[in-house]
């Protein structure tokens, strides 16, 4: 089973300090949102956070309130069995038409029958386009 749809990620830019994480994720979780998948990264003294919750446009306007500089980006949200072997199938078929993936993450418990994966290309569109063909 594969699923797919476009969808947006909220991309933050903060200074990599100890516990900016988790100022973020206390400000979407006091406010009752549910993050689907997360991503974060620093570089020198730079920190990337990079999410999809359930309620993107109220967790978009708390942290715009609470000064974080924060921007929207097109994705690709995909479902998948979560068994060996699919994220394989569905990547070698993304390669087959030529799509170039420069961003995949993806959140999964041990045990769930289903994995929330990411994409980001030059194109989503081909991208879905191409996980939804048979």
């Amino acid at each position: 089973m594969i699923r797919a749809e476009m969808s947006k990620q909220l991309v933050i830019t903060v200074d990599n300090r100890v516990g900016t994480l988790a100022e973020v994720t206390k400000i979407i979780s006091a406010s009752g949102i549910n993050l689907v998948a997360i991503c974060a990264y620093a570089v020198d003294n730079k920190g990337v956070i990079m999410f999809v919750s359930e309620d993107n446009e109220k967790a978009l306007k708390l942290l715009k309130a609470k000064k974080y500089e924060i921007r929207e980006e097109p994705v690709v949200l995909v479902t998948i069995d979560n068994k060996p072997g699919t994220l394989q199938s569905m990547c070698e078929k993304i390669s087959a038409a030529g799509i170039d993936l420069t961003l995949i993450y993806a959140s999964v418990a041990k045990g769930d029958s289903s994995s929330r994966i990411v994409l980001i290309s030059e194109d989503n569109r081909a991208v879905l386009a191409t996980i939804k063909l048979k």
